[in-house]
Formats: structure tokens, C-alpha cells, sequence
């Protein structure tokens, strides 16, 4: 049989575009061993240590592993969360990579990762858009001393280089393969006909004109913020005081959005990436990107990576 292959993400590097385009069962193209993310989440990814049951959760994988080689479509567990969750601070990616070691030990594994500031800028958004108050100084600033109430974004994380090595670590070095997004963006084809060598079977690419990477113009996410704040309830902000005006607010930031200006957007995309520059400038992220660079043996500086 076929090993199965793991699709780790990250957030906002293509997954949901690999999952709902590519991993589709159309043309011929693969399709997820397991397709519901929330079920593999509930069950590798959320029980505590000792509600896990690594035995379970492998028969269960086992069956549907099965079923999908019987159907002629190579195994394959895309689930971003996998890797974590960045407003979390990414804080169980290691555990659950010593899960999936456990419950798949032959898994060949892939890892999609991304320029760290332009990642984090699209995080953000991403944030915004799910329900997230926070301005990009609130969401990146470090929780006050004393107060780990809750997990915060980790930046440390950004040094991919070192997950990297964790996975190595967990899976073998021979089966885990990292990619830059940015090859994603800039060819589409040729990024699936290296995911494809590695996993030693065919993923077609879907029809031409995926994927599409949108992100809400920042005007529309300022005004956005305002109504997370008041309207909309989540895990990341629980008791808005106005929950009934979440529709009419989003429909509100959307037409605010679509008066935004060029000039107006680069002068707040430059205030937001002043922000984020000086989040990252402590992590000394080129000498992580170096080492990645030799790991990957890629030029990441010419898809834009500082080195």
C-alpha cells in the first residue's frame, strides 16, 4: 500500500484551495483519507493526554486508509491544525506531530510554509474576518508578565527552521518535505509536480485559474474590527455586547471596503507592516531562513524571504 501522506499547512499557505480544489476526486485527482478536518481535529488533535487513545484513533485511520487505496485514490490527511493554530501561538504543533507519528508511523509528511512577515499580515486579516477585535498592535503584543491566562501568538514559531527539524526528528528527515508557498503563488502546476514526486503518486492540478488568494482591503478591516468588538461572538471574543448586529456589521465593513483607495490602502498596509517589522526584528529571522534555505536547498531570497 501506498504511504499515506500528511498535510501539516500552515494557515494561510494554500490549504483550503489543496483541499477543496485539488482534493476533490475530480479528473482523476486524489481525494482526503479522511475529509471532515473537524473529526480528525476532535480526535488527534483536541483530547488530552489522557483521554488520547493512540490505538483507536489508529484503527480508525487504518479503515479509512484502506477504503480510500480500495478506491484508487492515494491516502492523504490535509488538516491545516495539524500544525496548529497561530492565535493560539501554534502551542500543541510538536504534540500533535508526536500524534500522527504515532497513529500513522509510515506517513511521508508535507509542510507548506511562508515568508514569516507576509504570513503573519495574512493572519491577521484571517483573524479579522473570523471574528478578532484586535488592531495588528493588539495582536501581536507579547501578553504582560504574569498573565498566561490564555495562549497568545508565539513569533518564535516563525523560525521554521526548527519545526523543521522537530518533524525530522519525529517522522525521519527522508520523510518530511518542506515548501515555500510562494512557489504556490508563482506556479501552481510545477508545486503540486513536487508534492507528487515526494509522495511517489500523480496529483493532477485542478483547471486553470486556482487558486485564488483573497484578503479583505484593510479599510474594510478596520471597520470590521469595530464590529467583532460589539457584535460578533467566537472563541476569540465571547460576550459582545450586541451579538444580533453581527450580520448587518459585516455587511457594513464590505460596502466601507469597497470605497478603499490605493492611496489610502498602501498608507495603512505601510503602518501595518511597520508594526509587524518591528515584532519580527528581535527573532533574527534571515540566519532561520538561511538554515531553511540549505535545508530546502532553494534560493528563498528570490520568492522574496529576507536572508
Amino acid at each position: 500500500m501506498t504511504a499515506p501522506l500528511i498535510h501539516l499547512g500552515l494557515h494561510r499557505t494554500g490549504s483550503t484551495w489543496f483541499q477543496t480544489r485539488v482534493l476533490d476526486g475530480r479528473d482523476g485527482r486524489a481525494v482526503n483519507a479522511v475529509p471532515d478536518r473537524r473529526e480528525t481535529t476532535e480526535r488527534i488533535v483536541l483530547p488530552r493526554d489522557r483521554d488520547f487513545d493512540a490505538g483507536a484513533v489508529r484503527a480508525w485511520l487504518a479503515e479509512r486508509i484502506a477504503a480510500s487505496a480500495a478506491s484508487g485514490s492515494p491516502p492523504i490527511l490535509s488538516n491545516e491544525r495539524f500544525s496548529g493554530n497561530p492565535a493560539a501561538g501554534w502551542h500543541d504543533a510538536e504534540r500533535t506531530a508526536r500524534r500522527l507519528a504515532d497513529v500513522v508511523p509510515d506517513a511521508r509528511v508535507l509542510l507548506v510554509v511562508r515568508e514569516p512577515h507576509d504570513l503573519m499580515r495574512s493572519i491577521w486579516l484571517q483573524q479579522v474576518r473570523i471574528g478578532h477585535p484586535a488592531g495588528i498592535e493588539d495582536f501581536l503584543r507579547p501578553a504582560a508578565s504574569g498573565d498566561h491566562r490564555l495562549p497568545t501568538p508565539d513569533l518564535s514559531f516563525l523560525r521554521f527552521d526548527r519545526y523543521a527539524a522537530d518533524l525530522d526528528a519525529v517522522f525521519g528527515a527522508d520523510r518530511v518535505f518542506v515548501l515555500p508557498y510562494e512557489l504556490l503563488r508563482r506556479d501552481a502546476a510545477d508545486f503540486l509536480d513536487r508534492v507528487s514526486a515526494f509522495a511517489g503518486f500523480p496529483i493532477p492540478a485542478p483547471p486553470p485559474g486556482d487558486p485564488v488568494f483573497a484578503a479583505p482591503p484593510l479599510l474594510e478591516a478596520a471597520v470590521l474590527r469595530r464590529v467583532n468588538l460589539l457584535a460578533v461572538r467566537s472563541s476569540l471574543h465571547r460576550a459582545p455586547p450586541f451579538p444580533g448586529l453581527a450580520p448587518l456589521g459585516r455587511r457594513l465593513a464590505r460596502v466601507v471596503g469597497r470605497a478603499a483607495t490605493g492611496s489610502g490602502e498602501r498608507r495603512r498596509r505601510r503602518r501595518v507592516d511597520a508594526v509587524i517589522d518591528a515584532a519580527l526584528r528581535p527573532l533574527d529571522l534571515p540566519t532561520s531562513n538561511r538554515r531553511l534555505a540549505d535545508r530546502l536547498d532553494l534560493d528563498l531570497s528570490s520568492l522574496g524571504w529576507p536572508m
